[in-house]
């Protein structure tokens, strides 16, 4: 019996498949090629007949093209050809130039001279933007026609559901009724995210002023500028930051400015998005900063378009900012902030205060899940690709080409809702969350100890100011000086609000061991945390990088060098707070302490740099006097792993609630959808029908993948009806022949006139379902090649046997057998 051919590896394949291109095909098409170019030298003609009555534009579209002006066009365009591009752009970053520079080359060739370059691309340009305006409204209009105005969504001013624009923007959070949405009283009814974008701007130019560019008469996520200007105008804030979160960020500092106006019009865009990533609305700015406006008028719009008694989570990266001002200032009824939970997003969480984090860290809010509030970020990396072009474009093409994009991420976005479900779900069974709660107590005692620690740093940053002076670093030394400064004016500030027994406290403190020692380590642990939280800001800038020039490749490896630079002082820090901390251990033992007293908790160096929720850089210990025992939250670790898993427990049970009540909200959508399309079936006019089953075509491949993808999740509630699609249904979309609309069901195709003479490139009757069959033929026939040479030497049973026959250059002319087996097909 003869040995088994060996088994062709992939790379083998691709070289086997490369030699047949190379030695055999590539050869045999050079005549072919050759006499085609020959017969297609010029360009044919398509003559048309018109009538003077009706307008080119209508004409020209009965034949399948698009005019380029609404009165005597000079150049017409396919549509397909216009639907092509508008398929691509938004893929990659649009370029009309280039494609007329292109077009242009490949109609010189055919023969075809053009009078001028920059007709072609104004002319092509017009065209383009027009087809999309038209392809906007039509699909606008088809959705009309499938949801009509709802009658009885509003009663009396009182909203009763969520209005059709949110239905349509997220089926998940708002398709569902509303009475059912919400089983448990502290889970939230849906959570959305709030972040600004700075790289988004548009140049100051008098040439991209609104005069030169009229607006678009098409849908808009974008809220109005009157809307918002309108906000600004009504806010009664002073210009004031917090002191604790405030300073960590560049973002609550709204005189920080991240884009000069000088310089452009635009200075960024803020988005407001679901739970699941979706675009509820933008809002362009044009101030200098990230204005708390911007973000307030998002939230007036979102609860506007909701019912009453509607609960909303907001992740924001400075949510504690905001949530400060919304309640001391008044900018938000109260019934607004009486629904309204904020919190911040998971990845800004480490830039925050201790106790900010333990009352807006996601992970420790009630309600909020496992959700991490960083879609905009997903939607920022997502829109990079346009800045190049919208950085000089007019100011109502920069809205149109971003509510464009934006809609290409939704309908990629709602086809796979089944698979974030299923994601989500998976997730959630495996998902840990750890983290620590931390209480103050003794105010007394902390303001004499945070005296102390002032204290050290002004000797500290005395010792800084003195070396830089001696190294003569100019521009680092102003720095320090001014550091100094402050914290010595901070210093007088809290000596002077010290009454006469609180000062003689602190005279006294002073030659207490324990406390100067226990104050060293706590102010050390200060300056070990500021330090980790500047080189996170840096790291998080080569992160999100978003261009390679060389100047920005200079910029990320001088960062990337300065933090190495830092990382032997930062750990040089460390050893030392350990050695304190083994100090202050040491005093216990001896009996030199306070009664009670709880020393700091040692520092591991392994992992400091990615500052963890749950490390010990943010726990923080009191210097007085406690109990006889230390509290077990701190000093027991079966509670503190406890604590830990009790917070894991909860976020996963609210992860399941909610993932459950969107898997019964997405059916009660979908069985409302599909009743809405088929009275729009039954009555609208038989030239909207084709385009009415195409969109029930769409409903079907999304049914067919959401029932799939969904079906392990449980209810939250059993749905009123079932989805809608019946068996036949079902069975005629899987069908190859009913994967478009057909015109035998007395829908007419706008394009079939115009589409005679094309062949298709099909082979038979292949539909898209044997696309695995015709590549598992290619497949065999590779292997049949590969194996060719082993049948007349029996002595070649290896794979060295059988890359020597390769080598040699026995390669088989065609795959065999494979015409046999089309023909079968």
């Amino acid at each position: 019996m003869p040995p088994s051919p060996p088994t062709c590896c992939a790379l083998q394949k691709r070289e086997i498949q490369w030699q047949w291109w190379s030695q055999d095909v590539i050869p045999a098409l050079l005549n072919p090629y050759l006499q085609y170019l020959e017969a297609s030298e010029s360009l044919h003609e398509i003559k048309i007949s018109y009538c003077a009555c009706t307008p080119a534009p209508v004409h020209l579209m009965e034949s399948g093209l698009f005019a380029c002006s609404p009165v005597a066009p000079t150049l017409a365009v396919d549509l397909r050809v216009l639907e092509f591009m508008r398929t691509l752009f938004v893929r990659l970053t649009p370029n009309t130039t280039a494609w007329c520079e292109a077009l242009e080359s490949f109609l010189d060739g055919q023969g075809y001279q053009l009078q001028s370059k920059d007709n072609l691309w104004w002319q092509f340009s017009n065209a383009y933007h027009w087809y999309t305006v038209l392809a906007t409204y039509a699909d606008d209009h088809i959705t009309g026609l499938v949801h009509p105005p709802p009658q009885a969504s509003v009663q009396q001013g009182v909203r009763l559901q969520p209005s059709e624009y949110l239905c349509a923007c997220c089926p998940l959070c708002f398709g569902g009724v509303p009475q059912k949405a919400n089983t448990d009283q502290e889970d939230l009814d849906c959570i959305v995210c709030l972040d600004a974008c700075f790289t988004q701007k548009r140049t100051n130019n008098p040439w991209n002023s609104a005069t030169h560019d009229p607006p678009n008469p098409t849908s808009t996520v974008f809220i109005p500028e009157s809307e918002v200007k309108a906000m600004e105008d009504g806010m009664r804030v002073p210009m004031s930051v917090l002191d604790g979160c405030g300073d960590s960020f560049h973002a609550a500092d709204e005189n920080w400015k991240k884009a000069s106006t000088n310089f452009f019009a635009d200075t960024g865009l803020m988005a407001l998005l679901c739970h699941h990533d979706h675009v509820l609305w933008l809002v362009n700015m044009t101030s200098a900063g990230e204005k708390q406006h911007y973000a307030l008028v998002l939230l007036k719009y979102l609860f506007e378009h909701l019912p009453t008694p509607t609960t909303v989570g907001l992740l924001y990266d400075i949510g504690c900012q905001l949530e400060h001002s919304c309640h001391k200032w008044k900018l938000l009824d109260e019934g607004i902030l009486s629904r309204l939970k904020f919190g911040i997003s998971v990845f800004h969480a480490y830039g925050h205060q201790w106790p900010c984090q333990i009352v807006y860290h996601p992970r420790k809010c009630v309600g909020f899940g496992l959700s991490d509030g960083e879609g905009c970020e997903q939607l920022w990396s997502s829109l990079k690709m346009l800045i190049p072009v919208l950085r000089v474009s007019g100011y109502h093409q920069r809205l149109f080409v971003l509510d464009n994009q934006i809609c290409h991420f939704d309908r990629k976005a709602f086809a796979a809702l089944g698979q974030w479900l299923n994601k989500k779900w998976t997730l959630c069974k495996s998902k840990k969350m750890l983290a620590l709660e931390r209480q103050s107590k003794n105010k007394g005692a902390n303001l004499l100890a945070h005296i102390l620690s002032l204290e050290k740093s002004v000797q500290d940053y005395q010792s800084h100011v003195d070396q830089l002076e001696m190294d003569l670093v100019n521009d680092r030394h102003s720095a320090a000086k001014s550091l100094l400064s402050k914290a010595t004016k901070a210093l007088q500030q809290k000596k002077s609000a010290l009454g006469v027994s609180s000062q003689t406290d602190l005279y006294l403190l002073r030659n207490n061991k324990w406390l100067q020692t226990h104050t060293n380590a706590q102010a050390l642990k200060i300056r070990i945390r500021e330090h980790l939280q500047q080189c996170k800001f840096e790291l998080q800038r080569l992160e999100g990088s978003f261009q390679n020039s060389a100047n920005d490749n200079h910029l990320q490896s001088h960062v990337q060098s300065a933090i190495k630079r830092r990382e032997p002082a930062i750990s040089q820090l460390i050893t030392t707070y350990n050695n304190l901390c083994d100090e202050l251990l040491g005093m216990i033992q001896l009996q030199k302490a306070p009664p009670g007293a709880i020393p700091h908790l040692p520092i591991p160096t392994k992992g400091i740099f990615q500052l963890d929720v749950d490390s010990n850089i943010w726990q923080d210990c009191e210097p007085g006097e406690g109990s006889s025992e230390p509290p077990r939250w701190l000093a027991d670790e079966a509670v503190h792993k406890g604590i830990r898993l009790m917070l894991e427990v909860d976020r996963c049970n609210e992860e399941e609630r909610r993932l459950s009540r969107e898997w019964s909200v997405l059916q009660e959508w979908f069985s409302m959808e599909w009743k809405s399309l088929h009275r729009a079936l039954e009555n609208e006019a038989e030239n909207y029908k084709y385009h009415l089953k195409a969109h029930k075509h769409t409903l079907l491949a999304v049914y067919v993948d959401w029932k799939e993808k969904v079906q392990h999740i449980p209810h939250a509630w059993v749905p009123s009806e079932n989805w809608g699609p019946t068996v036949e249904d079902v069975a005629n979309y899987l069908a190859p022949a009913s994967h478009t609309p057909s015109v035998e069901d007395g829908a007419e195709h706008p394009t079939d006139d115009f589409s005679e003479g094309y062949e298709s490139d099909a082979v038979g009757a292949l539909s898209e379902g044997d696309d695995e069959l015709l590549l598992g033929i290619e497949e065999m026939a590779l292997e049949e090649g590969c194996n060719m040479g082993q049948s007349d030497e029996e002595g070649l049973t290896d794979d060295e046997g059988w890359l020597e026959d390769v080598g040699n250059g026995y390669l088989p002319s065609s795959p065999p057998n494979s015409n046999a087996l089309l023909e079968n097909l």
